[in-house]
């Protein structure tokens, strides 16, 4: 088994990641950053900005996942990855239409729901250099993220799984998304579904511990 390392921020995208490890059961280790004066630093002060760009996250961002002397970024490879240190869960699918299903969620998760829908609402500076324009463009955001919700929710009407009939990767990483909502004020009642969603994962001892350490509360 590789030497796993975990650059994560608490309550960010990387919870997703945090939750897979602890539930394969895999030993692990973590290191929680925190925003500082000019990127993500180390909470413990073991790395500092200019390192962790250079030496772990070329963007600087979290998650980043070290696999010996490896690093993997982006959540959809980072997930993908942690699936294979547990075959037998077969958390990517069970046949290869599953697997293709399981990238397609992945992609559209990371892309759609986080970077254009979320990406809107947090980073409107990314997408405008007008401030004057970034209420609307945090607005369209909203409307995103709401859409977004929809089909997920949606997907989930007569089934519990996005993907086949069995959890994949894909259950974990909507769990992040689906607090961010509460977050910023999204009534999360209009999409039950998704909640039902978070709420079996989140009922995991696996997820327990993890969301108490990183001080997350459990969806209600």
């Amino acid at each position: 088994m590789p030497e796993i390392t975990l650059y994560l921020a608490n309550g960010a995208c990387s919870l997703a990641a945090h939750l897979l490890l602890e539930e394969i059961g895999i030993p692990y280790k973590t290191v929680v950053m925190k925003m500082g004066p000019s990127g993500w630093i180390a909470v413990d002060g073991s790395i500092d900005t200019d390192e962790y760009r250079r030496t772990i996250h070329h963007a600087g961002q979290v998650p980043a996942l070290k696999v010996d002397n490896e690093i993997i970024t982006e959540n959809p490879a980072i997930l993908s990855f942690i699936a294979t240190l547990n075959p037998e869960r077969k958390l990517t699918g069970k046949t290869a239409l599953e697997n293709a299903r399981t990238a397609e969620w992945l992609a559209w998760i990371s892309g759609t729901l986080h970077g254009n829908a979320f990406g809107l609402m947090f980073r409107p500076s990314r997408f405008c250099d007008n401030e004057a324009e970034h209420d609307k463009i945090k607005q369209k955001g909203r409307e995103r993220v709401l859409a977004a919700y929809g089909i997920i929710d949606k997907a989930l009407e007569k089934k519990d799984f996005p993907v086949g009939e069995a959890e994949t990767v894909v259950d974990y990483f909507t769990v992040p998304f689906w607090h961010w909502g509460g977050r910023v004020g999204l009534d999360l009642s209009s999409f039950p579904n998704y909640t039902k969603l978070v709420k079996r994962i989140e009922a995991k001892e696996s997820a327990k511990r993890v969301l108490e350490d990183e001080s997350v509360k459990p969806a209600q």
